[in-house]
C-alpha cells in the first residue's frame, strides 16, 4: 500500500466500521471498496445476465472512457482499500482496463479482476496484463468441456479460456512474478455439476493456483441437485403450489450501504453490484459535484434508514431497490484486511 495513502484509508476504515455498527444514515466515512464497470458490453450471451438476455430497457452500451475513471479515483481513491474491475460487461473490452488498474494501484488499492477470457490474448496482452499490477483475475469457466460450458456460456469457447489461461500462466513465468493470482471459477448448475472433479483435476494442468465451486443464483430449474451449491429453499404452498425462496435471510445488514459502492460504465452510481436496471441507479458522479453528496444522496439515506430499522420489511412498491431487495447480505464482501 502506497505510504502517503496508508493513514488515510486506517482512519477512513475505522470510521466507517464505527458508523456501520452504529447503522448511521449521514456517512463522513467514504467507502472502502469499489466496484467499477470499465464497460457493459459483452461478448458473450449468458443465459442469466441482463446484459446477455438483451433486455429492454437495460443500460445504454458503453465503455468507460480513461478520463472518467481518473475523475473517480480523484474523488475517493485516496479511501479505497479494494477495487473491482468488472460487473455487467466483458473488462478486457475495454482497451484502457491495464492502464485503469495501474492508476488503482497508485491510490495504494488491491485489485481484482474477472473475466470470462474470451478476448483474443497474444504473448503481448497477457504480459501488459499481467504487468497492470493486477493481484487476482477471476475466470469465470463454467465446466470442463465445450459441450457443458456453451449451455451457460453462450457464444463462449472453452478452448480460447484455456489457451488464455496458459498465455497469462506463462507470462507470469517470464516476468518472474507471483501476481496476478489466477482463480478458477466454476458456477454450479445441474448440467455441470458431473464435471467438477474433471475441472478440479483439469485446473491443476493448466497452471491455476486455484479453483472454486459456487453457488449461481438462476432459476429453479437450473439449480445443482448438490445442496450446498443450491442458493434456495423450495416450499409447499397450504394451496399445493411450490414457493422458491433465498436462502439467505433478508433481515441481514447490507455491508454495502455503508462500505462500497458500485460506479457503471456511464458514470452512474448503483448501490451495489446486483443493481440490473439503470432506472433502479441512485445518481450519477459528476466531476463538479463533491462525493459526499453523492455518497449522502437522498436515496442512500433512505436505504440506510430502512436498514436500520428492527423492523425492515421489504416493500414492492417502493421506488428504492434497496427497500425492495430480497436477498440482503448474500454478497457482503468478506476478509477485508488493511
Amino acid at each position: 500500500m502506497k505510504e502517503k495513502f496508508l493513514i488515510i484509508k486506517k482512519k477512513n476504515y475505522e470510521l466507517i466500521e464505527r458508523q456501520k455498527q452504529r447503522k448511521s444514515k449521514i456517512l463522513r466515512g467514504y467507502p472502502y471498496w469499489l466496484t467499477i464497470d470499465p464497460t457493459n458490453i459483452c461478448n458473450l450471451k449468458c443465459v442469466f445476465c441482463p446484459t446477455g438476455q438483451d433486455r429492454e430497457n437495460y443500460r445504454p452500451q458503453v465503455a468507460m472512457p480513461l478520463k472518467m475513471f481518473k475523475s473517480i479515483m480523484g474523488k475517493i481513491g485516496a479511501y479505497l482499500l479494494y477495487v473491482e474491475f468488472c460487473n455487467w460487461g466483458e473488462p478486457l473490452l475495454n482497451k484502457n482496463l491495464p492502464e485503469m488498474i495501474k492508476i488503482a494501484k497508485n491510490y495504494g488499492a488491491k485489485t481484482f479482476l474477472s473475466t470470462n477470457l474470451n478476448v483474443k490474448m497474444d504473448e503481448k496482452s497477457a504480459e501488459s496484463l499481467v504487468l497492470s499490477g493486477i493481484e487476482r483475475i477471476t475466470i469465470s469457466l463454467d465446466g470442463a468441456s465445450q459441450e457443458t460450458y456453451e449451455k451457460y456460456r453462450r457464444r463462449g469457447s472453452f478452448d480460447l479460456a484455456i489457451k488464455n489461461i496458459q498465455s497469462l500462466v506463462e507470462a507470469k513465468k517470464r516476468l518472474n512474478l507471483k501476481t496476478p493470482h489466477l482463480h478458477w471459477q466454476f458456477l454450479v448448475f445441474k448440467h455441470n455439476e458431473h464435471e467438477i472433479e474433471k475441472a478440479r483435476a483439469m485446473s491443476k494442468i493448466v497452471g491455476v493456483d486455484d479453483i472454486g465451486f459456487t453457488a449461481p443464483f438462476c432459476s429453479p430449474e437450473w439449480v445443482s441437485t448438490i445442496d450446498e451449491y443450491n442458493n434456495y429453499l423450495v416450499k409447499e404452498t397450504p394451496e399445493g403450489t411450490k414457493e422458491t425462496t433465498f436462502k439467505h435471510a433478508d433481515s441481514k445488514l447490507c455491508n454495502w450501504l455503508w462500505d462500497a459502492i458500485t460506479v457503471n460504465a456511464d458514470g452512474s452510481v448503483s448501490p451495489c453490484c446486483s443493481v440490473e436496471d439503470k432506472k433502479d441507479d441512485f445518481t450519477n458522479l459528476k466531476w463538479w459535484k463533491p462525493f459526499f453528496f453523492t455518497w449522502n444522496h437522498p436515496k442512500f439515506v433512505k436505504a440506510r434508514a430502512q436498514f436500520a430499522s428492527k423492523t425492515r420489511q421489504p416493500q414492492s412498491d417502493s421506488d428504492n431497490i434497496c427497500v425492495r431487495c430480497d436477498h440482503a447480505g448474500a454478497s457482503n464482501h468478506k476478509d477485508i484486511t488493511l
